[in-house]
């Protein structure tokens, strides 16, 4: 009688490490997955500023604020999502593993925010997102 006990409760036991794992599997599979549209949104607008500044160039016009700092702001906020993101599954991580006292992601995205005090050439310091 008691080998059937051990073995329900063996059985349950796995059923739930895998439940829990399936779980955090797919939490982590999801915040990567937009991670990596963050990342196409970055490089989409990278592409965009450098069309404007381009065009800027081209007709040797003054840079027009009004249309960088839409572009700017956006791959901030990009930026921003990607570190929000990155911290979620370091959290996952240690909350499956069983450590709540987790070391600080190394993955970080550095970037300056585009306010009226820095300029406008100054880019985020950043690895760029790959062009597969």
């Amino acid at each position: 009688m008691a080998t059937i006990d051990d073995l329900k409760n063996k059985a349950s036991g796995a059923a739930q490490t895998a439940a829990k794992t399936a779980k955090y599997v797919a939490s982590v599979s999801k915040k990567r997955l937009a991670i990596l549209n963050e990342q196409e949104k970055i490089r989409r607008n990278y592409t965009k500023l450098g069309k404007v500044y381009y065009k800027d160039y081209v007709t040797d016009e003054e840079a027009d604020e009004a249309e960088y700092r839409p572009l700017c702001e956006s791959i901030s906020d990009s930026f921003r999502r990607i570190n929000a993101l990155r911290e979620e599954i370091a959290q996952a991580r240690d909350e499956y593993s069983g450590e709540a006292d987790g070391e600080e992601s190394t993955e970080e995205y550095d970037f300056v925010p585009f306010t009226e005090e820095a300029p406008a050439a100054e880019e985020p310091k950043a690895e760029e997102p790959s062009e597969e």
